[in-house]
């Protein structure tokens, strides 16, 4: 786990409203100890976290944060009641001492009230309240973009993960709660049931999630070529239960196709859960949303569960350090759902899934947002055109064996680390022997393709064939495949200089460039 400092929007506004010596100390967080209890009836919660903590910087204020529609009862430290000052969502808390670094402790903030109500989760996130086709209440969480401390007095960031979490849900005793990792605890009472859940992984804070509802639970297990079982937990509404035995089938094989790519499921310690839920879709660790009315697309499978698995292994094991690499998330994820289509149904159809996505690509913004502002991004392009950015790579490369072991050794190498683009580019340059910097400059950072800009003209009865990128960055150079013989392709090494190349045949019109692996606008120019 990475450890950063943890900065606060206004710090040197308010840090010294309670000391004006004070120094706000950094912090790792270690571990979250999480109590909840769900109101469905009148949609509030109350509860508590005890922040385990180690001081990578001394201070005597500590700092969280936490939504300003949420009361903060106290705050403790042991037996002491801690003072305290809020400015909105951030919170600063005064020891009486300073905590020197290397030093290991807690304080547990008790809290509760009416949270945020998610207007479109999980897009714009918070509490989905709901009820199912039964009248039985259903309650959802999806907070990705706007912060866990929507709901969770935490530290918010995403360049810092707990190690381990635990959390005990109470509800109401006709419903149950789910949250991630394996249930470790069941205790029943008069009127509600807590039901205490853990993990044993590094976990980001938006993955941490809490599910209500009449669910019913039914179990399965996977065995890997690797001879490992991971459990499978499946929690749906009574009345799909039927339904979702057979719909979910497919989640054995979405794990033998991941796990064929990018190396073992991330969290066999945590086991893996499907969870029905009132919104679409999200990938909580261990305890992923589903709400797709178990319907396949038309390529035949479930476009949820496979992505949303994906998950797993890129957002949940590695997790961008800063918002505006979230391209790092959701383009492996989106390319990993047309690897799926290639390993169950072959690579022709994963072409076509591929021209889908392709068609949805805007260029509008840069792939990297701006850092350190929590940046928000409007269009869906580090989804399709971040997947078709590696599928350029793959065909650039040219040698499948290198580029799957590759994504299989970057799993391996930031395993439950949080990274950078930086060190997701460097590894991958490293790892292929190539130099992939340009590449990344252009279609990371630059909003517009590079443009393949050719002409052609007829000496003598041959067609000479004349070609350049048109970039915005001087040195990026691609290999391109084109047709070098009639309905044959073959590789051209594209540059921002002119270059020039024989064409074997008469027909200008025969001329193509590969559109079906490389991303990038073709323009036909006069002749210079």
């Amino acid at each position: 786990m990475t450890l950063k400092r943890f900065v606060l929007g206004s710090f040197f506004l308010f840090a010294g409203l309670l000391n004006l010596n004070a120094k706000l100390l950094e912090y790792d967080v270690l571990a979250y100890r999480i109590y909840l209890k769900v109101f469905p009836e009148n949609k509030q919660i109350n509860g508590s976290n005890t922040i385990e903590f180690a001081v990578l910087k001394p201070g005597d204020e500590f700092g969280f944060k936490l939504s300003s529609l949420l009361r903060i009862d106290k705050i403790m430290m042991g037996d002491r009641n801690l003072n305290f000052v809020r400015n909105n969502h951030q919170v600063f808390v005064s020891f009486s001492a300073i905590l020197e670094k290397g030093a290991k402790s807690q304080l547990t903030i008790y809290y509760g009230g009416t949270p945020l109500v998610a207007k479109n989760a999980p897009w714009d996130g918070g509490f989905v309240w709901s009820k199912d086709n039964l009248g039985n209440p259903w309650v959802g969480l999806a907070c990705e973009g706007i912060g866990a401390s929507t709901w969770l007095p935490c530290k918010d960031t995403w360049d810092d993960e707990p190690e381990q979490v635990t959390l005990k849900l109470e509800v109401p005793n006709s419903l149950v709660g789910v949250s991630n990792g394996r249930l470790v605890q069941t205790e029943k009472g008069y009127t509600t049931t807590t039901y205490t859940w853990e993990t044993k992984n590094p976990i980001n804070h938006y993955g941490i999630t809490i599910n209500v509802g009449a669910y019913v639970n039914f179990k399965d297990a996977f065995v890997s070529d690797y001879n490992d079982t991971l459990d499978l937990d499946y929690y749906v509404l009574s009345y799909n239960e039927n339904m979702a035995r057979t719909h979910f089938q497919q989640s054995k094989r979405m794990l033998q196709a991941f796990e064929s790519y990018f190396g073992k499921y991330p969290f066999y310690e945590d086991g893996y859960k499907l969870v029905e839920t009132p919104y679409w879709g999200m990938e909580h660790q261990s305890c992923v949303a589903y709400g797709n009315n178990y319907e396949n697309n038309q390529f035949g499978f479930d476009f949820i569960i496979i992505h949303e698995s994906g998950h797993e292994w890129f957002a949940n094991s590695i997790t961008a350090k800063d918002k505006a690499d979230m391209w790092i998330h959701e383009s492996f994820t989106t390319y990993s759902e047309a690897l799926y289509v290639e390993k169950v149904f072959g690579n022709p159809r994963a072409i076509q899934y591929l021209m889908v996505q392709k068609e949805k690509i805007k260029n509008d913004a840069p792939m990297i947002g701006v850092y350190g502002t929590n940046h928000k991004f409007n269009d869906n392009d580090i989804y399709y055109k971040g997947s078709w950015i590696l599928h350029t790579l793959r065909s650039m490369i040219d040698n499948d064996t290198l580029w799957f072991n590759t994504l299989k050794d970057l799993n391996t190498h930031f395993y439950h680390q949080t990274v950078s683009t930086k060190q997701v580019e460097s590894f991958l340059s490293k790892r292929t022997r190539m130099n992939l910097s340009p590449f990344f400059e252009q279609y990371l950072r630059h909003k517009e393709l590079p443009v393949l800009e050719y002409f052609i003209i007829n000496k003598d009865g041959l067609n000479e064939l004349h070609y350049r990128l048109k970039s915005k960055v001087s040195t990026l150079e691609m290999p391109i495949k084109v047709t070098l013989a009639k309905e044959y392709y073959d590789y051209v090494y594209a540059h921002t200089k002119w270059r020039v190349i024989d064409l074997p045949y008469e027909d200008a019109s025969n001329f193509k460039i590969d559109g079906q692996h490389f991303l990038v606008n073709v323009e036909r120019v006069e002749p210079r």
